[in-house]
């Protein structure tokens, strides 16, 4: 492989310049231990079987729980849930402590599902694949929930949490 002639910054800030949304996910592995993060690499993989992707750092404090779970919940966030994101991509604290003081109930098989969300897919892992310094999670969904709200999705636009109104997109 030929080195590259730019660093991991600048990969980062061209990479930026598209627009993602911003999910929360949360995990439960078979001991109970949960686990609770932000990810905007989020998309759809597969209609039949109905089936989503996301990626997560293997140096991410919830990747341990997260590569034993029995069960994975994403959850696109609402415009007004940036408190939600910011707390759960807080490094160092465990998913329990992230999910302190945020409302939510247990979903499938005890998975944490956070309310007045846009949409929430959950399911069992089907593989996960090592890239670089992340891994890609790819997760068989058999439970969804569709919450219309009148609010868009949360984004996430050059390195900040981002408004979509009308045509373009204005950062915060």
């Amino acid at each position: 492989m030929t080195q590259p002639l730019f660093d991991s910054a600048e990969f980062r800030q061209v990479c930026g310049h598209f627009p993602t949304g911003v999910t929360a996910v949360t995990a439960i592995a078979a001991d109970g231990r949960v686990a609770a993060l932000t990810v905007n690499s989020f998309t759809s993989v597969s209609l039949e079987p109905a089936k989503v992707l996301f990626c997560v750092a293997t140096s991410s404090s919830s990747f341990p729980v997260l590569s034993v779970a029995e069960r994975i919940a994403i959850h696109i966030l609402r415009q007004d849930q940036e408190d939600v994101a910011r707390r759960f991509a807080t490094s160092g604290l465990t998913g329990e402590n992230k999910l302190d003081g945020i409302a939510w109930s247990a979903g499938p098989d005890g998975v944490p599902l956070l309310p007045d969300t846009c949409a929430v897919l959950a399911g069992r892992t089907d593989q996960v694949i090592t890239s670089g310094d992340h891994v890609i999670v790819l997760v068989d969904v058999d439970h969804v929930e569709h919450k219309p709200s009148s609010l868009p999705a949360l984004s996430f636009y050059r390195g900040r949490f981002a408004s979509p109104v009308g045509p373009g997109t204005v950062e915060r």
